[in-house]
């Protein structure tokens, strides 16, 4: 039979593991960084089993785990992702090109990546352009919510071409790239990883299309976002710049991209 003091020790030790265990699980819990991002291949896209992989999400998930934490890789609409960072709903998002606008709600992380924007076209349309205005006849297909180059974003406010229309959901890229078959529009803005990406693993359908090779406004940087509403957002930002840095000193982005066909300055 247990004395009333060996009854009052099972407890106390009883207690104090069930306190171990719910301290455990909220450590757990808040190393778990919900990560969004929208579908950008070979950026990042998802796979055939619906995980999220591509050149950056590899970068950003080995570096994140490198610092302790278990990313959560969400892939949403970009509208929604981008949305859902403003409120702090998600920890990060990318990849996001830098603008004042977006400074206003996320801590920019240095480049994961690199940008060349470029116009993607049938290739019965010859197509020789030095400046917008030798576009003004042209209906130019975008994506709904994109950054892209300052000089383009002019363009659109001053009216340059015929039509510069947004297209929504999670791949507007795709849904251009058949408009642009479909004689809907005449251009279709484009990273050129990305619709090249797509016209490879999707041949033969978009056999008929290529680019125009001048690259529109300047080679841009794409980062990780981290939310200005998550706990700790600037520090997160400052750690993960530190561990970046080290993961391609050692090389290893560098192997990234070249698995994925990513040509980019960075090394």
């Amino acid at each position: 039979m247990k004395t009333r003091s060996g009854i009052a020790f099972a407890l106390v030790t009883s207690m104090a593991a069930l306190l171990t265990a719910l301290s455990a699980t909220a450590i757990a819990a808040d190393t778990v960084l919900p990560v969004g991002a929208t579908e950008w291949p070979p950026f990042e896209y998802a796979s055939p089993e619906g995980k999220s992989i591509g050149s950056d999400t590899e970068v950003i998930e080995h570096v994140l785990r490198r610092m302790g934490y278990a990313p959560d890789m969400k892939l949403q609409p970009w509208k929604r992702v981008e949305t859902s960072g403003e409120r702090g709903e998600l920890a990060a998002v990318y990849s996001i090109i830098k603008t004042p606008e977006r400074e206003k709600f996320f801590y920019f992380s240095d480049p994961i990546s690199t940008s060349r924007t470029v116009f993607f076209k049938k290739k019965s349309l010859s197509l020789h352009w030095k400046s917008f205005d030798d576009l003004k006849a042209m209906r130019v297909a975008t994506g709904a919510g994109y950054a892209y180059p300052e000089p383009f974003m002019d363009a659109v406010k001053q009216k340059k071409f015929k039509s510069a229309e947004e297209t929504f959901g999670a791949t507007p890229e795709l849904t251009n790239l058949r408009n642009l078959l479909l004689g809907r529009v005449d251009l279709a803005i484009c990273e050129v990883s990305v619709c090249q990406y797509l016209i490879k693993t999707h041949a033969p359908e978009f056999d008929g299309i290529d680019y125009s090779p001048n690259v529109i406004g300047s080679v841009l940087t794409m980062h990780l976002g981290f939310s200005k509403k998550w706990l700790n957002a600037e520090g997160l930002t400052k750690e993960f710049n530190a561990e970046l840095a080290k993961f391609s000193a050692a090389g290893l982005r560098k192997k990234i991209f070249d698995k994925y066909g990513v040509v980019s300055d960075l090394k």
